[in-house]
């Protein structure tokens, strides 16, 4: 008896020193995205996220931070974390917003988590499989096995779903960071060229008088040149006009150029492509 009560008294022990968190990942754009994001305790996962999800672990209270894990194009994982006071609240919930890199994290009060819980389902009850050296590996062997380009390829492809994701955040500070400052912005519907970051800017600064506007990639062509790749190819606009959907097929080619090991925006072009 005197054992039960040791046990009980130490599990106790160990809820009261814990945070019930709750991270949720809801369907903000119309892109998928099929990675997993995982939700880190030091150098270990409690749990996997896939988009749509939502998952409630224990986090100890004296954790600094709710720490999120992105995979990358060609292996390994980004970061993103919230300093966060797990001791004073016994109970949390959090959203994630996808961003270029990882993603942005924000606490919520309980009634927009209530709002954002009806959107989002419960984490399917599946195996948590993180390895980060496993992943690393892949991408080294990949490198190996191909040529450098198709790595360099791949994150011309990482960068322009990137601006897809931007774009359907309709946040202009958002997608304008992923030009270059010297960028040209060709609209085929304005008269002249938008030229500059702060032109380019201001051209997106409408986004949020057109809230649902969304973009899907369609049909992709990708050709790197050293430090400069062009992708050209089709996508979609999507919007909602006095009621009616709206579908725009748009021909577009952007032109990248590798900054610090970032391919940034130098021309992008578009124009309604023929129904």
């Amino acid at each position: 008896m005197r054992l039960l009560a040791g046990v009980l008294a130490a599990a106790c022990a160990t809820l009261a020193s814990a945070s019930e968190v709750t991270v949720a990942r809801p369907k903000t754009t119309i892109i998928a995205d099929d990675w997993a994001y995982y939700i880190m305790l030091g150098d270990k996962p409690l749990s996997d996220l896939m988009l749509g999800e939502r998952v409630t672990v224990q986090i100890p209270a004296d954790a600094k931070a709710l720490v999120i894990h992105c995979p990358k194009p060609l292996g390994g994982y980004d970061e993103s974390r919230l300093d966060f006071d797990f001791k004073s609240n016994a109970t949390a919930f959090f959203v994630l917003e996808s961003r270029p890199t990882c993603v942005n994290i924000r606490a919520l009060d309980s009634s927009a988590a209530s709002s954002v819980a009806r959107q989002t389902r419960p984490r399917a009850n599946r195996r948590v499989e993180y390895d980060k050296g496993a992943v690393a590996a892949v991408g080294a062997a990949a490198a190996a096995a191909t040529p450098a380009s198709a790595d360099l390829s791949a994150g011309v492809t990482a960068a322009t779903a990137a601006w897809a994701e931007a774009f359907n955040s309709r946040d202009a500070a958002r997608i304008s960071a992923l030009y270059d400052p010297e960028a040209v912005l060709s609209d085929a519907t304005e008269a002249k060229p938008r030229v500059g970051a702060a032109a380019i800017a201001d051209y997106y600064k409408g986004a949020a008088q057109r809230p649902t506007q969304r973009v899907a990639l369609g049909e992709r062509n990708v050709r790197v040149f050293g430090d400069t790749a062009i992708d050209s190819g089709t996508y979609s606009v999507f919007e909602m006009r006095d009621g009616q959907a709206v579908l725009t097929p748009v021909r577009y080619t952007l032109v990248y150029r590798n900054r610090g090991g970032q391919w940034l925006i130098v021309d992008h072009q578009f124009a309604p492509a023929a129904r």
